[in-house]
C-alpha cells in the first residue's frame, strides 16, 4: 500500500506550520533545558579545566555523530525513503530503514572502539594548548573515552528521527533531546552529589551519555508500530540502499569541511589561554537557542514536504514553500540577533555570572556571544535553504561550498584574531566566532546563487525584504535605548536582570514584528498574521 499523496499547496502549508508549531513548542522546552545545562556547567566548572576539558571530550563524539548520523538522514535517507514510501509503499520503505539502520549501526560501532583506542591522539591534534597545564591533556582523554559511546546512541537516533520525519511524526524526536538535557541536569545535579564530588565534570559526563541512549530509546516503540524492524540486514545491494549511500558520501564530505570549521576554531582557541574554549562553546550556545526554536525546527518540518513537492515534480511550488520560509525566518531572527549583539553582556551576567564563572569568563564569553549572533541570520537562512537540495537530490553542489567556506573560515580566523590581539578592539576568540559568521553570510549567498532557475520563484515582493531594514533600523535604536536599563536591573539581581531581560526582548519582538508589518505592505502582514495564527492552533 502507497503512502498518501501529496496535499494542495495550502494542505502542505498547513502541516508545515503545525509541524514546525510542535517542534518549535518542544524545542523550546528543550532549548531552555539546554540552557539549564549550560547555566549549571558554567556555575560548577567556570571556564576552568574542567569546564574546556569537557568541552573537547564532548565536541569530538557530538561531531562524529553529525557526521555518520545526521549526514545519513538530512541529505540522503529522508528525500530517498520519502521518495520509496509514495511510490513502492510501506514494505519497501521498512527494508530501506532496516538497511540504513543496520549500516549506520556498524560503522558507528567501529568508529567507537577506534576513537576510544585513539582518545590521546585526538585530544594531542584538536587541543594542543593543553599540554601547558599539568593534567588537562589527561582528564580530556578520559572524558573522551567516557563519552565515545554516545556517537553510536545518538546517530542511530538520528536515523530514526528522519525515518519518523519522513512518516509526518514529529513527537518522538523532538522528545528526544529533552531527555537527553534532562538525563544531563540529573547527572549534574544528583550524580554528583553521590559519586566523585570533588571531581562533578565525571558525573556530568555520564549524565550526557545516559542522555544519548534515552534519545534512542524513546523512539524505538514508534518505529515499531511502523513496521520498522531493528533486525541486522547486511544485504546492502538493495538499489535504494545504494542510492541512499551515493548521496550520503558528498554530504559527508561537506559535513566534514562544517565541522572542521568547529575544531579549528576549538584547536586556536585552547591556544589563546584557560577558559577560551568553554568560553566560545558558551557563546556558541546561547546563539543556538533561537536557532533551535526558530530555523532547525523549520527546517526539520520542511524537509519532508520539500522532499515530496521534488518528487512530483512541483518546483514552482517548492520555490514559493522555500520563499515564504525565508521571509518568515529572517523576520524572526533578524531582532533576535540585533538583541545579542546589543544585550551580549547582560544576557552572559544572568545566565553564567555566579559560582565558578568570574569576570574573566564573563569578558570572554560576552565577545563570542556578540561576534557570533552577527550570522544567526545568515545560519538560520542556511539551514532551510540546503535541504531544497537534499531534496533535489544534488549533496555535491552544497559540498562544493561548504569546501571553499571551510578555507574561506580557517583563512579569516587567522586574520581575525591576530587583528583583534594587535588592535584591542575585542577579545581574541572574538576573531573566530567572526570568521565563523562571515562564512556563514557567503555559504548562504553561493546556495542561493547556485539554485536560481532550477525551482520556482519564491514569490517574495522586493517590498517585503525593504520592510526588514526598516525593522532592524527600528529595533537597533530601541535597543540603544534600553540597554542601559537593562544593564542596570541585571547588576542589581539575577530576578531583577530575568525580568528586565525577558520583558525587554518582548517588547523588541513585538516592535520588530510590528514595523516589519507596517512597512512591508500587505504581503508581510498575510504572512505574519499566517504565522500567528498557525502557531496559535
Amino acid at each position: 500500500m502507497k503512502s498518501k499523496d501529496l496535499g494542495t499547496p495550502g494542505e502542505e502549508g498547513r502541516s508545515v506550520a503545525k509541524a514546525a508549531g510542535l517542534l518549535g513548542v518542544l524545542t523550546s522546552v528543550s532549548r531552555v533545558l539546554g540552557l539549564a545545562r549550560d547555566v549549571g556547567m558554567a556555575a560548577i566548572l567556570g571556564t576552568g579545566m574542567a569546564a574546556d576539558a569537557f568541552t573537547i571530550a564532548f565536541i569530538i563524539p557530538n561531531i562524529l555523530r553529525r557526521l555518520f548520523g545526521e549526514a545519513t538522514v538530512a541529505s540522503a535517507l529522508v528525500p530517498t525513503y520519502t521518495e520509496t514510501l509514495l511510490k513502492e509503499g510501506k514494505a519497501e520503505a521498512g527494508k530501506l530503514a532496516g538497511k540504513v539502520l543496520t549500516f549506520t549501526g556498524t560503522v558507528l560501532l567501529a568508529v567507537v572502539l577506534l576513537g576510544m583506542l585513539l582518545a590521546p591522539v585526538l585530544v594531542d591534534v584538536f587541543a594542543p594548548g593543553f599540554s601547558d597545564t599539568p593534567g588537562k591533556t589527561q582528564l580530556t582523554t578520559q572524558l573522551l573515552r567516557l563519552m565515545f559511546p554516545y556517537i553510536l546512541f545518538v546517530g542511530i537516533a538520528s536515523v530514526c528521527m528522519g525515518i519518523l520525519n519522513s512518516h509526518r511524526h514529529f513527537l518522538a524526536p523532538a522528545l528526544a533531546p529533552v531527555l537527553f538535557n534532562i538525563s544531563a541536569l540529573l547527572g549534574l545535579f544528583v550524580l554528583a552529589g553521590m559519586w566523585k564530588a570533588d571531581m562533578p565534570v565525571w558525573a556530568y559526563s555520564t549524565g550526557v551519555l545516559v542522555g544519548g541512549a534515552l534519545q534512542l530509546l524513546i523512539q524505538v516503540p514508534f518505529m515499531k508500530s511502523r513496521g520498522i524492524s531493528f533486525r541486522l540486514d547486511y544485504y546492502w545491494k538493495y538499489p535504494g540502499f545504494r542510492k541512499v549511500l551515493k548521496l550520503a558520501v558528498p554530504a559527508l564530505i561537506g559535513l566534514l569541511a562544517a565541522e572542521v570549521n568547529i575544531l579549528v576554531d576549538q584547536l586556536i582557541a585552547s591556544l589563546l589561554g584557560e577558559g577560551s574554549v568553554a568560553a566560545l562553546s558558551y557563546g556558541l550556545r546561547v546563539t543556538q537557542v533561537p536557532q533551535g526554536i526558530f530555523a532547525i525546527a523549520l527546517a526539520t518540518a520542511l524537509l519532508p514536504t520539500l522532499s515530496r513537492q521534488t518528487a512530483m515534480g512541483k518546483l514552482d511550488e517548492a520555490g514559493r514553500t522555500l520563499g515564504f520560509s525565508t521571509l518568515v525566518i529572517t523576520g524572526i531572527m533578524l531582532p533576535a540577533a540585533l538583541y545579542l549583539i546589543v544585550m551580549a553582556e547582560p544576557v552572559v551576567r544572568v545566565m553564567f555570572f555566579r559560582g565558578e564563572f568570574s569576570d574573566t569568563s564573563l569578558r570572554l564569553t560576552a565577545a563570542a556571544l556578540r561576534f557570533y549572533s552577527i550570522g544567526m541570520v545568515f545560519y538560520a537562512a542556511v539551514k532551510i535553504t540546503a535541504p531544497v537540495y537534499y531534496a533535489l537530490k544534488d549533496t555535491k553542489t552544497p559540498v562544493k561550498i561548504a569546501i571553499g567556506c571551510m578555507g574561506l573560515n580557517i583563512v579569516l580566523n587567522g586574520i581575525f584574531t591576530y587583528m583583534f590581539m594587535q588592535t584591542g578592539i575585542a577579545e581574541p576568540i572574538a576573531g573566530l566566532a567572526l570568521a565563523s559568521s562571515i562564512s556563514s553570510m557567503v555559504n548562504l549567498f553561493l546556495l542561493k546563487r547556485y539554485l536560481k532557475g532550477r525551482i520556482g520563484k519564491a514569490g517574495i515582493r522586493a517590498g517585503s525584504w525593504l520592510a526588514l531594514v526598516f525593522s532592524g533600523a527600528g529595533t537597533l535604536l530601541l535597543l540603544m535605548f534600553l540597554k542601559p536599563i537593562v544593564t542596570n536591573y541585571t547588576l542589581s539581581g539575577t530576578v531583577s536582570g530575568i525580568i528586565s531581560l525577558v520583558l525587554s526582548g518582548i517588547v523588541v519582538m513585538i516592535v520588530a514584528v510590528g514595523l516589519f508589518s507596517v512597512t512591508g505592505g500587505n504581503q508581510v502582514r498575510q504572512t505574519v498574521m499566517k504565522v500567528i495564527r498557525r502557531r496559535d492552533s
